[in-house]
């Protein structure tokens, strides 16, 4: 019985000393718990941020025709897009059969690859560097002929070609390699004399006057007079941008762009055209275009017409990619600033002030924000020198409970 009851209280007890442990255990835990929340935590850095409007624009420019009898045939540009030409200069072949076209085309390449080569002639022998210094030079403008082909220009695609296979032949040249330039300049020269001494037909289509140069219509040269673009409304450019192409006559073979300036034309919506205003310069860019970004200057900004105004942007700059816009979706650049994206969810409020807590070492600290712009899940806050205000690289907590000022953390 004794040992019966000496069993019991041993249980007992061990059962106690459990339970106790486990109330010590949760304790501790709470203890721990409270003393070390997690935290979920952002570092900020400063980027360059664009405040941009995005609409639909036309665009007009003071074009007039390139007319010829020479109406039947290939047609081959030997002006380029967007290049200025002057009064009676060659800028069109109308050839009379393709088998011609693609005989002349050949002449031109063969002169291009005799003036190469002659080049060439005139450093084979003369000091070069070491071939180690032509090792990121190749590397460069391999880099450069990639870009310029996934961008699809083709005038910096044939520089960069260029470019590309002369660092491989100064390389050849510096390494020793025997180049056969005059072997391969008398068989290109042969090549040409035979296909000049064959029977080539073909008309010359010169330029009325000068201007720029666009070796084709798209059917809108007239759907406004270049003279009106600054009188137009919300409902004109609406007209202009649903409009559809003109049937041009066939004795038309390209058009020339009389004056310097052109034109966008584009309705913004008012309650965001504040920073558009007459005489400022403004960047735009066209985002489905290789012309990329460029500087207009504001000449018009319409009175209010239900929720839009009628803007007109002038420029002169002219190249073969700003020759093909017309109808256009545009990103009017309307300020640009240095700021830093923060989550919503790490601005707080103390004392009337906002700001969010970031960590140094294992110290929480508040620091104060200015907030330039949001949206629902982020803010774009100022930049400050203020030692009170959040710097670039601060570790911001964007998640976490029962902060405070000062709050050590582990």
């Amino acid at each position: 019985m004794d040992k019966s009851k000496s069993k019991k209280s041993i249980i007992k007890y061990a059962v106690c000393s459990v339970i106790g442990i486990c109330i010590i255990l949760y304790f501790v835990y709470q203890l721990v718990q409270m003393n070390s929340t997690p935290y979920k935590t952002e570092v900020v850095f400063e980027k360059d941020i664009q405040t941009t409007v995005s609409v639909t624009a036309f665009v007009v420019r003071d074009e007039s025709y390139i007319n010829t009898t020479h109406t039947s045939g290939t047609v081959v540009s030997i002006a380029e897009d967007g290049k200025r030409v002057s009064s009676g200069e060659t800028v069109a072949v109308v050839f009379q059969d393709e088998e011609s076209a693609s005989v002349y085309a050949h002449i031109n390449e063969i002169k291009s690859e005799i003036e190469y080569y002659k080049q060439l002639k005139n450093r084979v022998g003369v000091g070069t560097n070491a071939p180690s210094s032509y090792n990121n030079l190749i590397d460069e403008t391999c880099i450069s002929l990639i870009l310029a082909s996934r961008d699809g220009i083709d005038s910096d695609f044939d520089d960069t070609l260029i470019d590309f296979r002369n660092a491989v032949t100064a390389r050849q040249l510096a390494v020793g390699e025997t180049l056969s330039v005059e072997a391969k300049l008398s068989s290109l020269e042969a090549e040409l004399v035979s296909l000049e001494n064959a029977t080539v037909k073909y008309n010359t289509v010169s330029s009325p006057n000068p201007g720029y140069y666009i070796g084709y219509v798209d059917g809108y040269e007239s759907a406004i007079s270049y003279s009106d673009v600054e009188n137009v409304d919300c409902e004109k450019i609406n007209g202009l941008i649903a409009s559809e192409k003109q049937s041009t006559d066939n004795d038309v073979m390209g058009k020339l762009v009389d004056s310097f300036n052109w034109y966008i034309l584009c309705n913004v919506p008012y309650n965001m055209s504040g920073d558009i205003v007459p005489g400022k310069t403004v960047k735009v860019n066209f985002p489905n275009s290789a012309v990329g970004q460029i500087k207009c200057t504001v000449v018009k900004k319409g009175d209010k017409e239900g929720d839009n105004v009628a803007v007109v942007l002038k420029c002169n700059i002219m190249n073969r990619d700003i020759a093909n816009l017309r109808i256009e979706d545009i990103q009017i650049i309307t300020e640009e600033y240095t700021g830093m994206k923060i989550n919503n969810s790490a601005i707080r409020e103390e004392n009337g002030e906002k700001g969010v807590y970031v960590v140094r070492g294992n110290i929480v600290e508040f620091k104060k924000i200015e907030i330039i712009s949001s949206d629902e899940e982020y803010s774009v806050i100022k930049t400050s020198n203020d030692s009170d205000f959040v710097k670039q690289y601060d570790t911001v907590i964007i998640e976490g409970v029962d902060l405070y000022d000062g709050k050590v953390i582990s």
